[in-house]
């Protein structure tokens, strides 16, 4: 019985150390996977705000549009009700430069919400980037926790071989 102690107390203490490795394993990976879980959530909440940004700037490009038909349609009863030809002359060139300039603000809120989104976009990149990362870190985890059972065996192994002969 004496001389198997050596083998039962080696045997217990690797068993008990690969249980520990095993518990250690399974929180770092559990937590890279909540990581990665937090990430893909980031990913889609930053679609949807690209999503929402375009959708708030048609709305706002819209309501552009229909401040500049009011406008020229005011100037359009003011110049008429000075007697004035509303469709030839400075008359129209004066309708025609709101209308542009009405157009440009437009333009220019399409292509601010267009910028918006695209740097929602470039997060949501990110975050699936992170959550990537994430998962691999998980899974590298799990195959170093295999790795090292497979030496810290032959090593166990090893140490046994290397006893003396009882």
């Amino acid at each position: 019985m004496g001389a198997a102690v050596p083998f039962i107390t080696t045997g217990i203490s690797a068993g008990l150390g690969a249980a520990t490795q095993a518990h250690q394993a399974q929180i770092q990976a559990g937590q890279a996977g909540y990581m990665a879980q937090v990430a893909r959530n980031n990913q889609q909440v930053a679609q949807w705000n690209a999503q929402r940004a375009l959708q708030q700037g048609e709305i706002q490009q819209d309501q552009q549009r229909q401040k500049t038909t009011q406008a020229i349609g005011q100037q359009r009863a003011a110049l008429a009700s000075q007697g004035g030809d509303v469709n030839s002359g400075s008359n129209l060139d004066l309708i025609g430069d709101t209308a542009r300039s009405g157009e440009f603000a437009a333009q220019t809120i399409g292509n601010d919400a267009q910028a918006r989104a695209y740097k929602f976009l470039l997060d949501a990149n990110s975050a699936a980037g992170q959550a990537s990362l994430y998962d691999t870190r998980a899974a590298n985890i799990w195959s170093t926790y295999n790795n090292k059972q497979i030496v810290d065996g032959i090593n166990t192994g090893l140490s046994l071989l290397a006893r003396p002969p009882l």
